[in-house]
């Protein structure tokens, strides 16, 4: 088998670990201040940071449903939030590998001090995300479903829009003006919602709100792209450099792509399933969605942002801060006492970081458990689904587990180990879906509960081996790590 290896010897600190970083240390210093308001407003920009187009989405869909369902109806609004989840689902599960490998891409160049070609690959990557999710949402709404013309064609250029935000988000990690980003979050959202409340007081229907929606996410793209270019003003003369140096990473580590597309397609994996099985509905445009199944678990999805918060602005900082030790003990050429020393460190400030956030995580996942029966009555869930929001909540808390260790493993360009994760919480999360669809309802969250359960344990014992071994890594296993799967 053909092998690509890097030099024998060690290895500086990973690029793909920069442009994240100065976001943390700006959070940190926000956090830092004395007033109450400074920690508040640093967890508040990392949970934009970490998850904004996905809280855009969700306070989109509250915010509109309850100020447009009285006004167009409960059908013509079930449409439009089922809608706005498929776009959401498509652009993320076709963006995802493009824009992990971009991002690498530009790590690399950032690192080697290369920004005359930053906009070259931010270009292919717009073009590469652009088309994947072209191609997939066609193949959903046109060949899978055949809904109506309109609604296909909002559903398309919707996942469109989405997409070229999900990749000016991942981008904008370089620029690391946090503010901006949640400033471009805010103000999309507010002319989003503002435009699908007007197409809804004007009795338009969902079609032309989602185009309101898809205004506000492009004015956030157009907000971060600014940004963007602005940082970096070398001009995009040619793509032919990106387009090597995407080849050269894909051919490298083809497991990052692997990974994240498996990573991407897990999260809406069990949705589907369970879309596709007896509880899935039909709404008047032809759209398939499971109402028992969703509501509980749309709740139970969001208590993992508070954690994926914590994780940006404590993880990405003191983490940072002992993983870029480890390495210059190494680039300094310090003893191997004071090296070993350094990992030990690394290792310890990491497993401490995860098992802070986790006790967070934990007791909000038992008030939600506890209080179930309060919130299905208060968000007008039936009483059957309070089951499902137990289970799903705590699957949530593993699966936060599972993706921080991931992200981790990226960080020390274990990318194989990475893969191999994905693939297997993709296919027991699957199996077991399909397994607890079978039986009563109140069992449905059963599936998605076990395989995070599994799949958390297994990605923190795989974190912690390479954690263990970070020195074989570094001086010994550099030469081995990218060989093509």
């Amino acid at each position: 088998m053909p092998t690509t290896s890097r030099p024998h010897g060690p290895r500086r600190p990973l690029p793909g670990a920069e442009p994240m970083a100065g976001i943390g240390f700006e959070l940190r210093r926000l956090s830092s201040r004395d007033e109450i308001l400074g920690p508040v407003a640093a967890v508040a920009h990392a949970a934009i940071v970490a998850a904004g187009p996905w809280l855009y989405t969700v306070m989109a869909i509250l915010v509109i449903g309850e100020a447009a369902s009285p006004l167009i109806g409960e059908d013509a609004m079930a449409t439009f939030r089922v809608l706005v989840v498929y776009v959401f689902s498509l652009s993320l599960v076709g963006t995802s590998p493009v824009a992990m490998v971009g991002t690498r891409v530009l790590a690399d160049s950032l690192y080697r001090r290369q920004y005359e070609d930053v906009r070259s690959v931010f270009v292919l990557t717009l073009l590469a995300a652009s088309a994947a999710t072209a191609i997939l949402s066609c193949l959903v709404f046109v060949l899978l479903l055949r809904v109506p013309a309109d609604v296909a064609f909002a559903g398309i250029a919707g996942v469109q829009i989405v997409s070229m935000v999900w990749v000016g988000l991942a981008f904008c990690g370089a620029v690391r003006d946090y503010l901006q980003v949640t400033l471009a979050f805010v103000t999309g959202l507010l002319a989003g919602v503002g435009l699908a409340v007007t197409a809804a007081l004007h009795g338009y229907g969902p079609v032309p709100m989602v185009w309101g929606l898809a205004a506000g996410f492009m004015i956030v793209f157009l907000w971060l792209t600014a940004r963007f270019a602005s940082t970096f003003p070398s001009p995009c003369r040619s793509l032919a450099a990106a387009q090597a140096a995407f080849t050269a990473r894909l051919r490298c580590s083809p497991s990052l792509a692997i990974g994240a597309t498996a990573g991407a397609v897990s999260v809406w994996i069990d949705k589907w399933i369970i879309w596709t099985s007896g509880y899935g509905e039909r709404v008047e445009a032809g759209l398939i969605h499971a109402p028992l199944y969703d509501g509980p678990m749309f709740i139970a999805s969001l208590t993992v942002v508070p954690a994926l918060a914590l994780f940006v602005t404590s993880l990405e900082t003191t983490f940072f801060d002992r993983y870029r030790a480890y390495f210059q003990a190494i680039d300094t050429h310090a003893t191997l006492k004071n090296i070993r020393a350094q990992g030990r460190i690394l290792e310890r400030e990491t497993t401490r970081t995860l098992a802070n956030i986790m006790v967070v995580q934990t007791a909000l996942c038992v008030i939600v458990v506890l209080t179930a029966p309060a919130i299905v009555e208060a968000v007008g869930l039936q009483f059957r689904q309070i089951g499902i929001l137990r289970m799903g909540t705590v699957g949530a808390l593993f699966q936060y587990l599972f993706m921080s260790c991931s992200a981790l493993l990226i960080f020390f360009d274990a990318t194989r180990v990475y893969a191999t994760l994905q693939l297997i919480f993709l296919g027991s999360l699957a199996a077991l879906t399909v397994l607890v669809s079978q039986f009563e309802p109140g069992s449905l969250g059963t599936g998605y509960m076990l395989a995070c359960i599994v799949s958390g344990f297994a990605s923190l014992f795989a974190l912690l081996k390479v954690l263990g071994s970070i020195d074989y890594r570094v001086f010994v296993g550099s030469a081995t790590q990218a060989r093509p799967v």
